[in-house]
């Protein structure tokens, strides 16, 4: 981590960045890619998954790591991304208040 400030995304911030980094991983441009999509249907595996779970802490500066559930476990990368920033903002929370 590079310094203590949490970058504190919106939801659609980070709906981006996932959309973005599922583009890369799976050879498809963002665009053809739907936020409305379950995360499974893109046929990363879990290492993959998992990277980028790392890289997404790593982007958002987080001291703690988020539960891979909030990935596997949304409807849609639009759900995951709303559950993340939650997650977010209450670390957030959690680092001022300590």
């Amino acid at each position: 981590m590079n310094s203590d400030i949490i970058r504190q995304a919106s939801a659609q911030e980070i709906e981006a960045w996932i959309v973005a980094r599922i583009g890369e991983m799976v050879n498809v441009a963002p665009a053809a890619i739907s936020s409305d999509a379950p995360f499974d249907s893109f046929g990363i595996d879990s290492a993959k998954a998992i990277s980028l779970m790392v890289e997404l802490e790593n982007w958002l500066n987080l001291p703690d790591e988020l539960p891979l559930e909030l990935l596997f476990e949304a409807e849609a990368i639009r759900d995951a991304a709303t559950g993340i920033a939650a997650a977010v903002r209450q670390q957030a929370q959690d680092a001022a208040a300590q």
